[in-house]
């Protein structure tokens, strides 16, 4: 893949990470805001099960918002559709056969 990350909109997309990160997490969508500093991150935990992540960063007004939690293998897929639909209305084939193969192998 030529890029690591594109930015759509206000959000900051990082290509998937299917090496472990050092909690275990297979890291499959990551989106970043910048303005208000915020994070959202959906992939598979080191019990192979899907989870959502998001990370208020901006300041303390709102960092009780935060939260991790396990969610259905569906609500994962419906995640990958999504990004795979939004990049393809960019017109960013790559990360669309990026996420195409993920979603076969999670199938």
């Amino acid at each position: 893949m030529k890029n690591k990350s594109v930015f759509i909109g206000k959000w900051y997309y990082t290509k998937p990470d299917l090496i472990p990160n050092k909690n275990g997490d297979i890291v499959i969508i990551k989106r970043l805001s910048f303005g208000p500093l915020e994070a959202y991150e959906w992939g598979i935990d080191v019990n192979n099960t899907p989870y959502e992540l998001y990370k208020w960063a901006e300041n303390d007004f709102y960092e009780d918002e935060s939260y991790r939690k396990n969610i259905t293998r569906e609500e994962l897929i419906n995640q990958i559709l999504s990004v795979i639909l939004l990049f393809e209305e960019n017109g960013l084939s790559e990360w669309v056969n990026i996420y195409g193969q993920l979603l076969l192998d999670i199938c």
